[in-house]
């Protein structure tokens, strides 16, 4: 009971008001589902197709701010041919200041319009290493499409040149690491901003290389090329086929001792990745001796993105390819799987 004076023909009167109260208890049940409602549409959001493509670009700022919105035509400059392609240095603006290069292969007596095969180099790599004495453990991923008759763009990404460590190479060892924090602060990341890249490439080449067919368009990569290419194929479908290799695993690899991200593809497990390329056809490659991929982890992992397609009823769309061998792109396995899915 509360007491207060009230000035009345100037006396004060003492009066009385009751307050409204409840016990604490009385809300308990609707405290409750409300807080079952909002698990309930968080577990939603987060799961399913589209609770993972909200996941993966959010979490990579897909795509990068201040991007054109018509890309530049290509600049190409010759850098050599021989009896299977024409091989052209190529640069794109894609941002004011900001260009995207790679190589790009056309082969000899092309069949035109010809499909294109975006390749995608790993750590530590750039695209001549891929085509330089067989390209090493690329095993001529790039020229090796050429030969199929595929015209080639093979684009780079910042990574810390290893071929070139003792060269005095101006790229500091742990560029992506300070790209990626500088990019996230932004609102965007290294992935986000690499994968961008990518798709606004292939908006130009597209509108500009008329000896391309716009409705056959492919990606393979190896390592880090691999997670480009699940990447870029989840958020871009005009990529029609992908082959990812040595880049699959059942969950997110550990973040670093110091718990930063450092440049590293950690925003969604591949598995789910898949699922967003899916129906589209997608081979996954494992080296049974990969350090890096235990071939347990990756059988989990794939056996997870093919349950994802069966739900499209699209189970033959998936296939899963392990290997004798290591850290290696397979192109036996990948050039059949292209050719069947390239193919008018």
């Amino acid at each position: 009971m509360r007491f207060f004076l009230t000035p009345l023909f100037g006396l004060s009167l003492l009066c009385a008001q009751q307050s409204f109260e409840e016990e604490p208890t009385a809300t308990m049940p609707i405290r409750e589902r409300n807080w079952k409602q909002l698990e309930s549409y968080a577990s939603r959001a987060g799961q399913g197709v589209e609770g993972w493509r909200r996941t993966l670009v959010t979490s990579i700022g897909y795509p990068s701010p201040g991007m054109h919105a018509t890309p530049g035509k290509p600049r190409l400059e010759k850098s050599g041919e021989d009896d299977l392609a024409t091989y052209y240095r190529c640069w794109i603006e894609v941002g004011p200041d900001l260009e995207t290069y790679g190589l790009y292969l056309v082969p000899k007596n092309l069949r035109k319009p010809a499909p294109l095969v975006i390749s995608k180099h790993g750590g530590g790599g750039f695209p001549e290493m891929a085509i330089y004495k067989g390209g090493g453990n690329y095993h001529d991923m790039i020229r090796g499409a050429a030969k199929e008759g595929y015209i080639v763009y093979a684009p780079l990404t910042v990574m810390y040149p290893y071929r070139d460590r003792d060269k005095g190479s101006p790229i500091p060892v742990e560029v992506r690491a300070g790209l990626d924090a500088k990019l996230r602060a932004a609102g965007t990341s290294l992935m986000g901003l690499e994968v961008t890249k990518i798709v606004k490439a292939l908006d130009s080449l597209l509108k500009h290389q008329k000896e391309i067919d716009a409705k056959r368009i492919g990606m393979i990569g190896l390592s880090y090329g691999g997670y480009y290419t699940l990447y870029a194929a989840a958020v871009d479908p005009r990529i029609k086929v992908a082959v990812a290799s040595c880049s699959f695993r059942s969950e997110l690899p550990p973040a670093s001792a110091s718990g930063k991200i450092e440049g590293r593809p950690l925003d969604l497990a591949t598995p789910e990745i898949a699922a967003l390329i899916a129906p589209r056809p997608l081979q996954v490659q494992a080296g049974i001796s990969d350090q890096g991929l235990p071939i347990a982890d990756v059988r989990i992992g794939a056996e997870r993105a093919r349950g994802h397609y069966a739900k499209v009823n699209a189970a033959a769309q998936f296939e899963f390819k392990e290997f004798e061998g290591g850290h290696e792109f397979r192109g036996n396995l990948a050039w059949d799987f292209l050719r069947r899915h390239l193919s008018k």
